[in-house]
């Protein structure tokens, strides 16, 4: 019964696309307007600037089955004032001071800690023997997607001409989007481009392909940023990101540590003689 309602649900709500009105679904007991779906992206850390529309309708198609789950629950059982509803509210609270620990010390680490470039370069240059050397050949890849074919030949051609760096150019076209792919493998790579890449000299964007997703076409304009064989370093702009984040992890724990001491004497606890 249930899979019969969400089947029958989907036909009938996931309707309304972005731009073409405030809701997005539309229910008895329930509604899904842009506003708050963008909150609830937000909220998750996903930056809907970067969803491709298969990507953004996958989202909402789950917002809407646990939506019609919870609408449904009372129905199954699950009536409030039971011993598992109880159960539940006590593993929410739990849940959820969990999560506002976790969120005040990425706000504290996020605050406090500060990477320089010169400690992003002394990590870079004390691991990369160990961490950044190549163990096959592997392209460094961004990615600009557009819906519009024209926008993809610009994209392309902006880029080759060195007039515009790939990760700007989506900001000034609302139907596209832009990714940083890292490394890849030139074995991962598809046949449809594997070739074009390998030889692709670096800087250049390749010719747009084109992909259909779900009856959505889209134009995909592959930008080389570097490649290397076997053996060879992975520059340190590629992986800057997650150096620094791995910075930011080792700072944060010392940077937490030295809150924790405090938090001890401003709290003036007592009765125990360890470390937090």
């Amino acid at each position: 019964m249930v899979c019969a309602v969400l089947l029958i649900a989907a036909l009938i709500l996931f309707v309304v696309r972005p731009g073409e009105g405030e809701l997005l679904l539309e229910g008895r007991g329930f509604t899904l307007s842009t506003g708050e779906f963008s909150s609830y992206l937000r909220d998750r850390g996903i930056d809907e600037q970067k969803l491709t529309e298969s990507q953004r309708s996958e989202i909402i198609r789950g917002w809407l089955r646990s939506r019609l789950i919870l609408l449904e629950s009372s129905n199954m059982g699950l009536e409030k004032g039971s011993a598992s509803y109880r159960s539940i509210e006590r593993k929410v609270e739990d849940y959820r001071e969990n999560l506002v620990v976790a969120e005040a010390i990425r706000q504290y680490v996020q605050k406090e800690v500060t990477v320089t470039d010169d400690e992003v370069n002394r990590y870079y240059q004390n691991r990369k023997e160990e961490e950044y050397r190549a163990e096959e050949g592997m392209a460094w890849l961004v990615v600009i997607f557009t819906r519009n074919e024209e926008e993809a030949l610009k994209a392309m051609e902006s880029v080759n001409d060195q007039k515009m760096d790939p990760a700007t150019f989506y900001s000034e076209i609302e139907t596209s989007g832009f990714s940083d792919l890292g490394y890849l493998p030139f074995n991962d790579l598809g046949d449809d481009i594997r070739e074009d890449i390998l030889a692709a000299p670096t800087g250049r964007a390749l010719r747009p392909v084109r992909y259909e997703e779900e009856g959505r076409t889209f134009y995909y304009v592959f930008v080389v940023r570097d490649k290397v064989w076997k053996n060879d370093f992975l520059k340190r702009e590629a992986v800057a990101g997650e150096i620094r984040e791995a910075i930011r992890k080792i700072k944060g724990k010392e940077a937490l540590e030295e809150l924790l001491k405090h938090l001890l004497v401003k709290y003036r606890v007592k009765g125990f003689e360890g470390t937090l």
